[in-house]
């Protein structure tokens, strides 16, 4: 796995790149919480990224602070899916939110497929009450690295 995201290489005709897979650790964590993944979702399953989700999480970009925010934490999708602060797993879709707290929350959501392929949705920030909402509601656990 990368440590960046390089978005350049989409200009060189790549189509897919990978973000990394999730650890063991992370599974086990997440099949704890949510049992209806256990038979779709593997840490050996590459997290794919789409060049054509550039364009889609760009709609989000106002929702930064700044442009240059956005870009920095695009870049950094691949730490911030290695290394989270809290996961989530929104109860309809089974997606699953990788959030990083830096200044404010990113939350970066990976499709989980039937057949479970796993592949970048988008990244958006969600404010304190948000995240507070979600782990309230048992949608969104702290995540602490073994």
């Amino acid at each position: 796995m990368a440590d960046i995201l390089d978005i350049s290489v989409f200009e060189n005709g790549t189509n897919c790149v990978s973000l990394g897979k999730l650890s063991h650790d992370m599974t086990a964590f997440l099949i704890k919480k949510v049992p209806q993944l256990e038979n779709i979702l593997s840490s050996e399953t590459d997290i794919l990224f789409w060049k054509d989700r550039i364009k889609h999480a760009e709609l989000h970009k106002k929702d930064f602070i700044s442009d240059n925010t956005f870009y920095n934490y695009l870049e950094q999708l691949p730490s911030i899916i290695a290394n989270p602060d809290y996961l989530s797993v929104h109860p309809k879709d089974s997606s699953i939110s990788f959030i990083k707290s830096f200044s404010s929350h990113v939350a970066v959501a990976i499709r989980i497929s039937a057949t479970g392929a796993l592949s970048f949705r988008t990244m958006y920030p969600i404010t304190d009450a948000q995240l507070t909402h979600y782990i309230d509601n048992n949608r969104a656990w702290a995540w602490n690295k073994k």
